[in-house]
């Protein structure tokens, strides 16, 4: 065997070694990437069960919450306060921000505009307290 015969033997050894890595280093990827893609969709099915939930026990707090006798009634109490405050926040944050309410939609708009972004119904502005009693009639003559 010759220089040329060992060295073109070792190339090929290098060669063989190189496609084995490649075809690991391939394979690998594909894996993670297939494993990735399972995460993802594992977790946007979890979060699809997570809004079921929610939305069961909306419509379970719809149907037993009028029952006072109902062994919930701790629980729904809480929520019905809950409510209360969140809506008073909720109003408070509204009017830091100077916006009311859609009369039509209910979608939260500035307080300065015509018509409404969501519905297109056009807005109706109530008068501030102050500005709705009528100022005195003076006539300077």
């Amino acid at each position: 065997m010759g220089f040329v015969d060992s060295v073109k033997d070792f190339a090929e050894k290098v060669g063989e070694s190189v496609e084995r890595g490649a075809k690991t280093v391939s394979t690998s990827s594909k894996r993670f990437a297939e494993k990735t893609k399972i995460r993802r969709e594992m977790a946007r099915v979890e979060s699809d069960i997570n809004t079921d939930y929610i939305e069961l026990g909306k419509v379970m707090y719809e149907k037993i919450c009028s029952d006072p006798d109902t062994e919930y009634m701790a629980t729904i109490s809480d929520i019905k306060e809950k409510t209360l405050k969140l809506d008073e926040l909720k109003a408070e944050l509204m009017s830091l921000e100077d916006k009311v309410f859609c009369e039509n939609c209910g979608s939260q708009i500035r307080r300065e505009q015509v018509y409404c972004d969501k519905c297109g119904a056009k807005v109706i502005h109530e008068a501030p307290a102050e500005e709705a009693e009528e100022a005195p009639n003076i006539t300077v003559e």
